[in-house]
């Protein structure tokens, strides 16, 4: 049976008939024709955050996607998308100069076929403390939302007639994010019995990557893997958050970063 909780990546690999029905309810799923884009976006969004992107019922997609693999399915919950709060606009949105917004419109790179993720993560990277990221998109990035949550960011949306504006900006100034990390990282890796720690900063693309996604087989509940790293690893954030692991970085100095691993708790 397929639920809301599982991964649109997970749904497809088992039940690849399952495309047909997700680009029949709604052409927002039209781009998960194209194989990369399929790999690349569908991994980090659930059945439940598709829904809600793609602005369709989500019992209603739960239902022709269980019907397609069981003929015989009966809906048996009435969920509702659990859509993001609608909220004011915050005061210091209507006050911030134009100059301090800084503009990224992902629908020209979606278009040619590439996932936008690194570009969204380098401009968010480049962000100063009184800067707001403006992202432009064909949908609602729901997954982002969690994503740069965990880096210390909260968001607005605003829904346009073909388009979402959601701006992001930080909660506090980069400083005391940096003593935080600090914080949370001491206090972090007192909580396991075990430290496994990795040095990769000598090694070239891709090997860090390998090494450390090797290396999450040794990582259980109680041990912690600690990456010595030569640059905050963008690209490896979603490969383990669908391994069923999260990280926290910690930026030493512009060409070292420790990365913390650890199994997603409940």
């Amino acid at each position: 049976m397929i639920t809301k909780e599982m991964k649109v990546s997970e749904v497809l690999k088992n039940f690849p008939e399952t495309l047909e029905v997700f680009i029949e309810t709604s052409p927002h799923f039209k781009k998960l024709e194209n194989k990369f884009l399929r790999k690349a976006l569908a991994s980090r969004v659930t059945i439940q955050q598709a829904a809600t992107i793609a602005g369709v019922e989500l019992n209603e997609l739960l239902y022709k996607l269980n019907k397609k693999i069981h003929n015989d399915y009966q809906e048996i919950n009435s969920d509702k998308n659990e859509l993001s709060n609608e909220r004011k606009k915050p005061e210091w949105l209507e006050k911030i100069s134009e100059d301090k917004i800084i503009e990224l419109d992902v629908r020209p790179i979606l278009n040619s076929g590439r996932d936008p993720f690194l570009d969204i993560m380098k401009k968010v990277k480049d962000l100063k403390d009184d800067q707001v990221l403006m992202l432009i998109n064909f949908f609602e990035p729901v997954p982002l939302y969690t994503v740069l949550g965990k880096k210390g960011f909260e968001h607005y949306t605003i829904k346009e007639e073909n388009k979402f504006k959601v701006y992001f900006f930080r909660k506090e100034t980069e400083t005391q994010k940096s003593l935080d990390s600090h914080q949370s990282i001491d206090s972090i890796q007192s909580e396991f019995s075990k430290v496994i720690e990795l040095d990769v900063r000598e090694l070239p693309p891709p090997e860090p990557m390998i090494k450390i996604l090797e290396t999450l087989s040794q990582v259980d509940e109680n041990t912690l893997l600690l990456v010595h790293h030569h640059r905050e690893p963008l690209m490896l954030y979603p490969k383990i958050e669908e391994r069923g692991y999260e990280a926290i970085s910690n930026k030493i100095n512009d060409n070292y970063y420790k990365v913390l691993i650890m199994k997603k708790r409940n």
